[in-house]
């Protein structure tokens, strides 16, 4: 086999290298308990599944729960390119030999995002086959057709010169998709030639369209901050389980969260409140406790519904998303561990302390409320378990503070 040269093999050593990188942190993931609890997450899941396929109610809505399942996995089409800053200066003169490297983040992209879409379609096909538009294997043919069409959908709205543009073409093209895995879900209520035709229709506007627009030949500012995304978001959950290099944070306005920060008053002893406060509701340590605090309740809710475990199932599931999302929280402390600036400030270091541990202990409560309220299924009559759940929302936040403190206190003496 001829081994790949030049631009080809500047893409293999990156891939390699990023690899490399990640190894130690993935052993440190796998040594976690999160392995253990997505397994038993998963056991739950095939159980209730099961038990689903067994007695599919009539109205039961697969063609819509299909469609709102799969239209993600067709459209979603990440691009890892290993682009780096300093390529703007390095490689840029000879982007006219990039397509090569190009064409192997490509096909890496597309064989991965393929091999998830074709997971989750073997679970759904069960279901699917009960279903009123059930037409084989034809079905999963036109999933890959249309797989690749956004792919190739995906890279030209990178090209795309205005973000507007792009952020527009790519809400019509997910809304176009999932109307078509729907109408080809429910074949009983649309016909056969006329979910092609809609099919055909829907890809052919959006090729127009892409054809007409304004492009560039070679996207580097999106693809390099694409890249420093994915890297970000990865050493974010990587940091859960160990310290990991720092990446500069990625900061969002979330207006949904930014009322929070006009509620700490505008004092010198609020200070910290507010810097602590504002570095949890607009970098990705807040986005990461959401998302958690967001699959935590729909696990809390699954297994208290399910009374797993005599409800104690439910117990456990709320002590483990509760370690987790204060794990996460924790990782203020050191959100501003490199700043000079904090030192600069005529507060004393354990005012900031104090108010460090405040904020952290009130952001742990909200979270952990939060996370027990959709066990509802089982309070009533499973009082034992409803207590331990309460002791947890009520204490566990306090057990947090008080470890906080002490790390804060070590360190202090450390100095």
């Amino acid at each position: 086999m001829k081994e790949p040269s030049g631009v080809i093999q500047l893409w293999f050593e990156r891939k390699q290298s990023f690899t490399k990188e990640i190894i130690p942190y993935i052993r440190y993931m796998m040594m976690s308990g999160l392995p253990v609890f997505l397994s038993l997450f998963g056991i739950l899941f095939v159980y209730r599944y099961v038990n689903l396929l067994k007695d599919v109610p009539p109205q039961f809505p697969i063609a819509w729960i299909g469609a709102i399942v799969l239209t993600p996995l067709l459209c979603y089409s990440p691009l890892r390119t290993f682009l780096r800053e300093a390529d703007v200066i390095y490689l840029m003169p000879m982007e006219h030999k990039l397509s090569g490297y190009l064409k192997q983040s490509m096909i890496r992209s597309l064989r991965n995002s393929t091999l998830l879409l074709l997971a989750v379609l073997l679970v759904f096909w069960p279901l699917y086959r009960q279903g009123e538009g059930y037409i084989g294997i034809w079905f999963a043919v036109i999933l890959l057709v249309l797989k690749a069409f956004n792919a190739y959908s995906g890279w030209q709205e990178r090209r795309l010169i205005w973000n507007n543009h792009r952020f527009i073409f790519r809400i019509i093209r997910w809304l176009l998709m999932f109307g078509i895995v729907l109408a080809w879900l429910k074949q009983d209520s649309f016909s056969f030639a006329l979910t092609i035709v809609y099919s055909i229709c829907a890809v052919a506007l959006l090729y127009t369209c892409y054809r007409m627009m304004r492009k560039s030949s070679f996207p580097w500012g999106r693809l390099i901050d694409e890249e420093k995304f994915t890297i970000r978001r990865l050493y974010s959950f990587f940091n859960w389980f160990s310290d990991v290099q720092a990446v500069p944070p990625i900061v969002k306005k979330r207006y949904y969260l930014a009322w929070l920060i006009r509620l700490v008053p505008y004092r010198k002893a609020s200070t910290f409140v507010y810097l602590h406060l504002i570095t949890f509701v607009r970098t990705e340590i807040g986005g990461i406790c959401i998302r958690l605090v967001i699959l935590g309740g729909l696990v809390n809710y699954m297994v208290a519904d399910s009374l797993g475990l005599q409800g104690w199932g439910a117990v456990l599931s709320l002590l483990f998303f509760s370690m987790l999302v204060t794990i996460q929280s924790g990782t203020l402390r050191s959100a501003h561990r490199h700043a000079i600036w904090k030192d600069i400030f005529p507060l004393s270091v354990t005012l900031q302390q104090k108010q460090l541990v405040h904020v952290e202990c009130l952001i742990n409560y909200i979270l952990i409320f939060i996370l027990w309220l959709p066990t509802f299924p089982m309070w009533g009559g499973h009082a034992y378990q409803l207590i331990v759940m309460l002791a947890i929302v009520l204490v566990f936040p306090l057990i947090r503070a008080m470890q906080l403190q002490s790390a804060l206190r070590k360190a202090e003496e450390l100095d």
